[in-house]
């Protein structure tokens, strides 16, 4: 048997695989292994691989039968030692339940200053206790003080420099690994540890910084290789790397806290001033949307909003853009009761959206529709925003499908009335849906007679006989779609249509009001954004 008198150990399970191999146990300093089979003479049940230089006492059969025989109260001593280890096991697989996430953040020499506040933003927008474990201590003192970390935060985030001996002996004892580059030498040094990693499973992703944001110089895009690159940041002065806008600091807080915020806008009509409402709430409350997606005129809000604009400026644009001539001239229809209002739109789209790309958004934005070609849902994350939003707003009986090389495209509506599902491939860890469609309705609105809807005269009652129809039958398949987010808001509207632009201001209200409603549940994954920490 061996006693450690220094040095650090890991156990494992025999038989397996030493690259997929996971420790079953870590041994320290005056910790005992191979008792049991010297006391029973069976086989090793399991290996010992030292992790750093490691110093034992060994005590071969030979030299022990004598001291048995000599002193049999050594005997009661293992098997005192033998009980301890059986309820040690217990309480480690009970622990390894709870047990936090452990993170390496490395970086290069030149962006190694940021890490301090990299890792003080990521305390900010974690609602886990965030522990840090400086990577540059001594290898056998930092994986001791990371088990001790682990059972008692949510997360431990190990921070050092990229290519140190040290630090990469430490990134072996991770779950992920976020690194921060900014030139092709480092972009390598990650793709080499990423392709280590992946042989166990384990997570190793880039984030660029580089004054060339947000393209990426092509040396080191080809340097990352497979490595997933998760975000490109442009640093704010080109003379000073390490500078990074407080925004930037934030988001790369809330990458490694698992707390980016995605949000699902639902199909409405007009209704969709209720998504505005949510919006300003979230606003106010210090939450930051990492990332978008719509259906219909949810995709139209979510298109603002991916631009840059806030819950008061996106309320602008719309009051701009559906004035009461505009609607009126949206539902205008022939005698063949087709809306002739399809310029009306296109114009609209064009003119809000400043003619931008997929590539010009502030955050990832994904638009919902459906091609009806394949019947299936076609998400868009690419080309011109306005056609994009026009796809999403195709209602079928109103305008006509928009055509994307071999796809027929409408709205949304269709088949995902809330595209929830589709925050995730966008970057959110956590996930709010705005549904406009629910079976709770109101009555009356509160405190105020319902006016009478606006009758322009010029409305098809065959269309809104079959928006009514295909509402209903979205129903359920709306509430089922919102239901998968982590946080659901369903406003409660009182009596009203898809097209009753001119109840703005109530719609605005449900909003606001129903996302107060969650807010606290949001507190519960996510903490509001706050300014930038200071060290």
């Amino acid at each position: 048997m061996f006693v450690i008198l220094e040095g650090l150990a890991d156990c494992f399970l025999p038989d397996v695989d030493a690259e997929s191999r996971r420790a079953i146990a870590r041994l320290r300093r005056g910790d005992v292994f191979g008792e049991v089979a010297l006391v029973t003479g069976d086989p090793r049940s399991a290996t010992v691989v030292a992790i750093i230089p490691t110093t034992t006492l060994e005590l071969d059969r030979e030299a022990f039968e004598p001291l048995v025989a000599r002193y049999p109260e050594l005997l009661k001593n293992f098997n005192r030692l033998l009980s301890r280890r059986l309820v040690a096991a217990d309480r480690r697989t009970e622990l390894e339940r709870r047990r936090g996430e452990a993170l390496g953040l490395v970086a290069g020499p030149v962006l190694a200053p940021v890490i301090p506040a990299v890792v003080s933003a990521t305390r900010a927008a974690s609602p886990r206790s965030v522990a840090a474990l400086d990577g540059e201590c001594k290898t056998e003192d930092a994986l001791a003080q990371l088990d001790v970390l682990l059972r008692d935060h949510g997360l431990v985030v190990i921070t050092g420099v990229l290519g140190e001996e040290d630090t990469l002996l430490l990134l072996d004892h991770v779950d992920r690994v976020v690194a921060l580059v900014a030139d092709p030498s480092e972009g390598r040094q990650v793709a080499a540890l990423a392709c280590k990693r992946a042989r166990i499973g384990s997570e190793v992703e880039a984030v660029a910084v580089t004054e060339a944001a947000p393209a990426l110089p092509h040396e080191l895009r080809r340097a990352l290789g497979a490595a997933p690159l998760a975000r490109v940041i442009r640093s704010l002065d080109v003379n000073c790397l390490p500078c990074l806008a407080d925004s930037e600091v934030a988001w790369l807080g809330r990458h490694l806290a698992r707390t980016k915020l995605g949000v699902a806008l639902g199909a409405g009509g007009a209704k969709g001033y209720a998504h505005v409402g949510v919006l300003a709430t979230l606003q106010a409350a210090g939450y930051v949307v990492d990332c978008v997606s719509g259906s219909s005129i949810g995709a139209i809000v979510g298109g603002y909003l991916a631009s840059g604009m806030s819950a008061d400026e996106i309320e602008a644009t719309m009051r701009g853009a559906f004035t009461p001539d505009a609607v009126q001239r949206l539902f205008r229809f022939s005698l063949s009761g087709r809306s002739t209002g399809q310029e009306t739109m296109i114009r609209l789209l064009r003119e809000t959206t400043g003619e931008r790309s997929f590539e010009d958004l502030a955050i990832p934005l994904v638009v919902m529709t459906v091609d009806l070609g394949r019947g299936e849902p076609a998400p868009l994350t690419d080309g011109p925003l306005h056609e994009a939003l026009l796809a999403a707003t195709a209602i079928a009986g109103m305008f006509p499908a928009v055509e994307r090389g071999r796809q027929r495209l409408v709205d949304g509506l269709a088949l995902v009335p809330v595209p929830t599902d589709s925050l995730v491939d966008a970057g959110a860890d956590i996930t709010l849906s705005v549904n406009l469609m629910s079976p709770d309705t109101l009555p009356s609105w509160p405190g105020e007679t319902t006016p009478a809807p606006v009758d322009t005269g010029t409305g098809s009652g065959m269309l809104d006989t079959l928006l009514e129809v295909m509402e209903l039958a979205q129903l359920d398949n709306s509430v089922r779609y919102a239901e998968r987010a982590h946080v659901v808001v369903t406003p409660r509207f009182g009596p009203c249509s898809w097209r009753d632009f001119h109840l703005a201001d109530r719609f605005l209200m449900a909003g606001r009001e129903a996302a107060e409603e969650q807010l606290e549940s949001l507190r519960t994954l996510i903490r509001p954004n706050s300014p930038r920490p200071t060290n």
